[in-house]
């Protein structure tokens, strides 16, 4: 989801809490108002906001898999539509009370729940969003570096406790739900192996969203499109092979659950290709967060390299054997060969068998 020029309109905080020993929920407490904040703590929250829900690998787009009358987005609709302060601190309370049922375990804290309504993307397109944010102690220097402790910090930079959902409309005609509605939601163990533990309260009990069904096919277009960009990408034929080996191994061998373009560019791509690769990733659809990993369409594709030459010449090995065993270097020809560059494969191994 594009949060590019995120403007806040209405925000307004509750606090949700952990169940108790009885495991019964604790009602949630109202914040009575919308709350005002100073330009420079709403610049820090909209930082915040875009920092996290960027194209990083811990924001992702999901599928709307629940939208019925008390869904999270349901909410977010009427939260839109609210007609004045009031009735969107009154809305508001109703995504307190769904983030309190959702967090069915003991194991799972409270804390602050920020709703929110603005606009975002070049277009300005309607966005709600809902932030859980758990409270955490920390110091503060007060005048003649005295210093006074706080517990209930929250959102600070250096934490990583809050989840983010975001839901944004198209601004079209109305329509059922979910039409013209799409969903992100940021998770700092979003791209973890455990990925479907303890945030799935907050992804699929809560917000209704699920990851994509089309993570396979997401999956291949990432590789499709990243391998036609190494392929005509301005770079000698050693550092086209570097690059492929590494969209190889950042596939195949990377533990991460998901892909994301800003994580393979800032990894693999040197600082003057990312920016081109980017814009084409872009150009071909692909989302700018990070999408589940799913290899099941690729694993033909993905199990072997192979490097073909003009004539009736090629190279094939594993992409682990690329990456391990196996440089590749072109070099220009001598006067009057039939090509003007010759390439010279090294294979750090002996030879086991010929044909």
């Amino acid at each position: 989801m594009n949060l590019a020029n995120l403007t806040i309109s209405r925000l307004i905080f509750h606090e949700v809490y952990r169940r108790r020993d009885d495991r019964s929920q604790q009602p949630p407490s109202y914040g009575a108002n919308i709350t005002t904040l100073t330009q420079d703590a709403m610049d820090e929250l909209r930082e915040r906001i875009t920092n996290a829900t960027g194209s990083q690998s811990q924001s992702m787009e999901m599928t709307i898999v629940g939208f019925g009358a008390d869904s999270a987005l349901a909410i977010a609709h009427d939260l839109l539509a609210a007609p004045d302060d009031a009735t969107f601190a009154a809305v508001s309370q109703r995504v307190a009370d769904l983030l309190t049922s959702a967090q069915l375990s003991r194991n799972i804290p409270g804390g602050v729940l920020a709703v929110f309504s603005g606009t975002a993307g070049n277009s300005q397109r309607p966005v709600v969003g809902y932030i859980k944010a758990e409270l955490h102690g920390g110091f503060r220097r007060g005048a003649n570096l005295t210093v006074e402790y706080l517990k209930t910090l929250f959102m600070t930079p250096q934490t990583k406790l809050y989840k983010i959902g975001m839901f944004g409309y198209d601004g079209g005609a109305p329509r059922p739900l979910p039409d013209g509605w799409t969903a992100s939601v940021y998770d700092n163990q979003m791209s973890a192996s455990n990925r479907d533990g303890a945030a799935r309260y907050f992804f699929e009990g809560f917000l209704g969203l699920d990851f994509p069904q089309s993570a396979a096919r997401m999956t291949r277009k990432f590789y499709e499109g990243t391998s036609a960009f190494i392929r005509s990408a301005p770079v000698t034929e050693e550092e086209r092979s570097d690059l492929l080996t590494g969209l190889y191994s950042y596939l195949r061998v990377d533990q991460a659950q998901s892909v994301d373009v800003a994580t393979f560019a800032n990894n693999y791509l040197d600082q003057n290709l990312r920016t081109n690769y980017r814009n084409h990733m872009q150009a071909e659809g692909f989302p700018t967060n990070a999408v589940a990993k799913d290899l099941s369409e690729l694993q033909g594709k993905l199990k072997r390299r192979r490097v073909r030459f003009s004539q009736d010449v090629q190279l094939t090995a594993s992409a682990a054997a690329f990456k391990d065993l196996i440089e590749i270097e072109t070099f220009a020809s001598p006067a009057g060969a039939a090509t003007p560059t010759w390439t010279r494969i090294t294979v750090h191994d002996h030879i086991r068998d010929q044909q």
